[in-house]
């Protein structure tokens, strides 16, 4: 009976990691500058050096997304279970860069050439655990200013419960592509170290059922197929929600790549209010992200993103940064659902101008 709550405290946990970042179907280089970076807030630090952002063109007529080079914000993942109330059940770390781009290895004997060509990453790590569920969960999305692939994201999880996911999209041969493979527990495979004896039961030595073991997953064979122009992928949506909130756009609505298929997402500007959040009290704005099935397509399941919260997420953005303070979603537990928050705790390399509400 323990094993639906030890599931669910993993996928709040993990929804953190959907703050990690713009990855998008099409890349242009450009830079930004940015202002002297913030000092850390709520945790010391020291202030660190200007530096310059990575401008990702998304293609005319779409929000573009700005990479930073060196923010660095903390936040704790915080369940609300009845009859126990709010429970910190672990933290997030999201961080970003931005690197020179090579395409490849030089030749044996040839320099590196240089390029004025940049690369960025963001990478979301989660730690956390309950009920003696562990998890520790790191997502890394690197844009590249190439047309294929343009946007190379990987998922692995480790802990109780082993995983990996990939996938990559961007031009192929002039057609908007996406490539995904995932891992899976192996299935009667022959290896002898899958075998495991009988225990108590007195079963001759027989083939592992559904073990939790990372070195027991084998990797699907990918799938490559069409998608529509301008998709994104999950990680890339919520970082859209930053560039909508700073601009004077209301609602934006695209297709959201889930794996090998994709869903219509529509982002929509909400409510403004005062939040309070470890770090400190801001002015923040709510985006709504609400997926649904494509046009004509219909669907038993509801969506439920990367790490299982499912239908409509909101993400609450500072108002004049577009700083993530904090994120709002739904886990489901049998027939109930269940909230998680991700609140921000600590905060470095963030604009100049986020600063709390006084």
């Amino acid at each position: 009976m323990w094993n639906q709550p030890k599931r669910l405290v993993a996928r709040s946990i993990a929804a953190a990691l959907l703050l990690a970042g713009p990855a998008l179907a099409a890349l242009q280089d450009g830079t930004q500058p940015v202002p002297r970076s913030a000092p850390l807030q709520g945790g010391g630090g020291v202030v660190a050096a200007p530096q310059q952002a990575l401008r990702v063109d998304r293609g005319e007529g779409r929000l573009p997304i700005t990479v930073p080079v060196d923010e660095h914000l903390v936040y704790d993942v915080v369940l609300d279970v009845a009859l126990i109330g709010r429970t910190r059940v672990g933290s997030m770390v999201l961080s970003s860069g931005v690197e020179p781009f090579r395409s490849g290895l030089p030749k044996p004997g040839q320099p590196v050439e240089a390029s004025s060509k940049r690369a960025g990453w963001v990478r979301a790590t989660a730690k956390g655990g309950y009920l003696g569920y562990s998890l520790q969960h790191v997502i890394e999305a690197r844009m590249l200013p190439q047309d294929w692939p343009a946007v190379i994201v990987r998922d692995v999880q480790s802990g109780s419960e082993n995983r990996r996911r990939e996938l990559m999209y961007g031009l192929r041969e002039d057609t908007p592509t996406l490539w995904y493979r995932r891992n899976r527990h192996c299935k009667n495979c022959e290896r002898d170290e899958h075998f495991i004896e009988g225990g108590l039961t007195r079963r001759p030595p027989h083939h592992c059922e559904g073990c939790k073991r990372g070195e027991h997953r084998v990797w699907d064979s990918p799938s490559l197929g069409a998608i529509p122009e301008g998709a994104v992928d999950m990680i890339s949506a919520i970082h859209l929600a930053r560039s909508l909130v700073l601009s004077d756009v209301d609602q934006v609505t695209l297709p959201l790549l889930d794996k090998s298929r994709w869903w219509d997402l529509t982002l929509s500007k909400g409510e403004v209010q005062t939040l309070k959040v470890p770090s400190g009290t801001y002015t923040a704005r709510a985006i709504k992200l609400s997926p649904v099935p494509p046009t004509g397509e219909e669907r038993e399941e509801r969506f439920k993103g990367l790490f299982g919260i499912h239908g409509s997420l909101s993400v609450w953005l500072e108002e004049s940064t577009g700083v993530p303070v904090q994120i709002e979603g739904l886990v489901p537990l049998g027939p109930m659902n269940l909230d998680v928050s991700v609140e921000l705790r600590e905060v470095k390399g963030a604009p100049p101008g986020f600063t709390p509400a006084k």
